[in-house]
């Protein structure tokens, strides 16, 4: 009776605890929803990506749209207050011209699948990059031995690939140029010595078949030859796989310089260019107010007179934003604001691949963690575990016999609600 007793009360005492719980998890979600709808209110939530400068489009269009406001209030008050009757009446005939021309233009069409293309080439030569991640993984577990022989295969390997990465992309990227104008700088930040560039050569040429990128590469296959020789890679599938590696990292560097030489056709960069200047020209005219034709000429939002249209600026935005997206795509190794930024990347590569291939630093210690004895473990953002539970980390948790804990979850479990019981959140 009295260990019934004991166990119904520490039930009642978890039921209460995951019920205190549950509460203060409802007052936040109700905070955090009310602040939500406070901030969207005010263009402070995720509406605030229309508040921003950089990369926005009102950043790329806001002297285009100027430009074109001023130049279509111009007309509009010539045509109102400095035409005589006769003159506006051609002016109108000239009015539904425009109007009745530029509705046939296929601008949609032809700006869609150019936008389509550009979008897809842009992302294309950015998953084209190759990383050297892989290739120092597999150097840290293949090239193996003591001393200092093998670190130096590694690193030099490292150094090789990087080089070849950027005297590859700089005769693409104008970042690059600007940091690496010539070999001399180069050899100063120590990616190449001096007697490597007098190998290579000045590479002054922003040709793509004029340059020397694929040197180091091949540097790198005769040191992993080496090495293989030497005795520092022991298995043959392993010195396969280095190769095939280099490998995968020359094409991707070829395919991304094949993208930056070849580009979208003219006649089509052209063609669509011609397209928008010539609609907005004609709207310029065409989406002016008919303030004297007859009633049959007149369309039925004519009805009210605006001096400008305020539908035409948002087909502006529209139109014109889709076409200089394609413009600020379409190289994506210049300085825009949405470009490549491969000088932080190329610091990344350097950093992450050098760390990988010369850390000696032990991985931490081998133990049990804390799901070792759940037999159906479950990630839960607050699993109630104490701290000196999550500190062993093996999963063990100190308590009485196996029958008592587990009649005392029972218990608690039963007292829980039905929606606590299907949320393990609650």
């Amino acid at each position: 009776m009295h260990g019934g007793l004991v166990l119904w009360l520490k039930g009642w005492a978890r039921m209460a605890e995951s019920r205190r719980r549950a509460g203060e998890r409802r007052e936040g979600r109700c905070h955090k929803m009310g602040r939500s709808v406070f901030q969207t209110l005010l263009g402070m939530g995720e509406s605030r990506v229309m508040c921003r400068w950089t990369c926005s489009l009102w950043k790329l269009l806001w002297q285009e749209l100027l430009c074109y406001t001023i130049l279509f209030l111009l007309i509009s008050l010539m045509y109102r207050c400095f035409f005589t009757d006769a003159q506006q009446t051609e002016f109108e005939r000239l009015i539904r011209l425009c109007r009745n021309q530029s509705a046939g233009l296929p601008i949609t069409f032809l700006l869609g699948f150019y936008v389509t293309l550009i979008v897809r080439r842009w992302w294309e030569q950015y998953t084209l990059l190759p990383w050297p991640d892989t290739i120092a993984i597999f150097l840290r577990g293949l090239v193996e031995g003591e001393g200092d022989q093998p670190r130096l295969v590694r690193r030099t390997i490292i150094r090789y690939i990087l080089l070849a990465y950027i005297l590859c992309l700089r005769q693409l990227s104008i970042r690059l140029r600007k940091r690496f104008p010539s070999m001399k700088e180069l050899a100063r930040t120590g990616i190449v010595r001096a007697d490597e560039a007098a190998r290579i050569g000045e590479e002054d040429s922003l040709e793509m078949y004029e340059s020397n990128w694929c040197l180091p590469i091949k540097w790198s296959v005769e040191v992993i030859s080496r090495a293989q020789k030497d005795g520092l890679i022991k298995t043959a599938p392993g010195y396969s796989h280095m190769m095939l590696r280099l490998s995968e990292f020359r094409t991707g560097l070829t395919k991304v310089a094949t993208y930056g030489h070849i580009p979208v056709p003219l006649v089509y960069t052209q063609v669509v260019h011609l397209a928008v200047y010539v609609y907005f020209a004609a709207s310029l005219v065409g989406e002016q107010w008919i303030i004297k034709g007859r009633s049959d000429f007149k369309r039925k939002d004519e009805e009210v007179d605006l001096y400008y249209p305020i539908f035409m600026t948002f087909r502006f935005l529209f139109v014109f934003g889709w076409l200089r997206v394609a413009e600020t795509l379409y190289n994506p190794f210049g300085e825009d604001d949405d470009d490549f930024e491969l000088n932080e990347l190329l610091n990344r590569h350097f950093k992450v691949a050098m760390t990988i291939v010369d850390d000696t630093e032990e991985p931490p210690q081998l133990q049990k963690d804390i799901f070792w004895n759940q037999t159906e473990p479950e990630l839960i953002s607050d699993p109630g575990w104490s701290e000196a539970e999550v500190l062993r980390g093996n999963g063990e948790v100190e308590s009485g016999a196996p029958e008592e804990e587990e009649e005392v979850l029972r218990h608690s479990h039963s007292a829980l609600s039905a929606a606590e019981r299907r949320d393990p959140r609650l």
